[in-house]
């Protein structure tokens, strides 16, 4: 492996470069001699004096690992991820964990939008194929960005063609990373465009504050302070906002003190934990406010959020691992299944031209994902907090504007703060 080591700009900070891994992409069909060529895929870690790490690949500008010590002084990754290339380009394995979410993260019903008039149809990639979600099956999240270093940043971009995963015009997204001396994890996200579209860009890591391989028993153990009033309520049955914004007082999401998150994680139906959309107390302020709060009691590890945002999601890993559809087939009558013996002799041909058979999808519930040094990752492995705008909110005109038009710049600053807490004082 060949590695260039920057130095950055910034007292006490260093960028590393490096190679992940390659994705082998054909050439244009158009030319006479066509020929697989590789794209490398970088990683830059980026450390601080603190013995805080960061690790960042152009795959999905994903962060693969981030490790910061306790308060005994011992580092622990604390970000969920894989060993290698290959399992984060498994769509199945790997939905979207630790990538950027876009063009448009979370859910737009039923796939359909509509700008000026204009009817687009994106992606169905969740909910059995019936919403969109995080940009789609191949947003953001599944590309190879860009990348250079600018002083103590790392600088990832990429070029989003008019149409891709139905979305209209060609988007130019830039993420800046940045880690700071006091251990805070810039990352700007800006975007422009050559029509209007949508656009609401987020960050997609998963955290256990425990380490990675910690698991649902220390996840429960977390405790979680939200700066949210209200939230965009969605039925169990469907996790799309109906539209209507309810207060929190009352109810399991109320984190406006803080809460010991396995106590209230078992009264969310249906058994699945969060994943619920909240609305920030802004009460007029501006740009970037204090979002969240996590705590780790036994290590003292904390992680405190930063965003400019309206909202912001918050799921605790009830769907990993993810189902698989399973494809099976059934007849339409008990005739046929009692003269399918062709069937099962190989002769499929036949039978169809014959019967009538309905193919089904089903779900086939993985044991696990296997991740990072073997670790097994289960449900309610780790949380994510994701600022961004309301799900949705391109069908709804209460919800804030979420189209973004030629000339104007998409703006999302997030922080990710760490640091040890040595006493009981949240």
């Amino acid at each position: 492996m060949n590695m260039d080591v920057h130095g950055c700009n910034c007292k006490n900070v260093t960028i590393t470069e490096g190679i992940f891994g390659e994705i082998w992409v054909d050439n244009d069909e158009n030319q006479v001699f066509t020929d697989s060529i590789p794209k490398i895929v970088k990683s830059y870690t980026i450390r601080n004096a603190n013995r805080m790490e960061v690790i960042i690949i152009t795959w999905g500008a994903t962060i693969v690992s981030l490790k910061c010590p306790d308060k005994y002084g011992h580092s622990a990754d604390v970000v969920i991820g894989f060993d290698d290339l290959k399992e984060y380009m498994n769509p199945i394995t790997n939905p979207f964990i630790g990538c950027i979410l876009g063009r448009c993260a979370n859910r737009i019903k039923d796939g359909h939008i509509t700008i000026r008039g204009r009817d687009y149809q994106l992606t169905k990639n969740d909910f059995n194929g019936k919403h969109h979600l995080h940009g789609g099956a191949n947003g953001f999240g599944r590309k190879v960005w860009d990348s250079y270093i600018a002083g103590c940043s790392v600088v990832m971009s990429y070029l989003s063609p008019d149409g891709e995963e139905g979305y209209p015009g060609a988007v130019l997204t830039t993420i800046r990373f940045k880690l700071t001396t006091d251990n805070k994890l810039d990352i700007c996200m800006r975007a422009t465009t050559s029509k209007p579209t949508i656009i609401n860009l987020s960050h997609g890591s998963m955290f256990n504050l425990a380490g990675h391989d910690a698991g649902e028993v220390e996840l429960k153990k977390h405790k979680i302070l939200f700066n949210c009033d209200r939230w965009t309520f969605s039925d169990y049955t469907d996790p799309v906002p109906t539209g209507a914004i309810h207060g929190v007082g009352g109810t399991s999401m109320d984190f406006r003190i803080p809460r010991i998150l396995g106590q209230y994680m078992e009264k969310v139906p249906p058994g699945e934990g969060y994943d619920h959309n909240l609305c920030i107390t802004r009460n007029g302020q501006s740009g970037s406010l204090f979002v969240a709060k996590a705590w780790h009691v036994k290590s003292g590890r904390t992680l405190e959020v930063y965003s400019d945002q309206c909202g912001v999601q918050f799921y605790t890993g009830g769907r990993i691992p993810p189902s698989i559809p399973e494809i099976s087939f059934i007849s339409d009558s008990f005739e046929e299944e009692e003269n399918g013996g062709d069937f099962e002799n190989g002769n499929e041909e036949g039978i169809c031209s014959e019967k009538s058979w309905t193919k089904i999808t089903a779900p086939k519930k993985l044991k696990f994902i296997l991740g990072k040094r073997g670790v097994h990752y289960k449900k309610y492995c780790g949380f994510t907090i994701q600022p961004q705008n309301y799900p949705n909110a391109i069908h709804y005109s209460h919800f804030p504007c979420c189209i973004l038009y030629p000339g104007q710049v998409y703006c999302h600053d997030l922080i990710y703060k760490f640091n040890v807490q040595l006493a009981n004082f949240m």
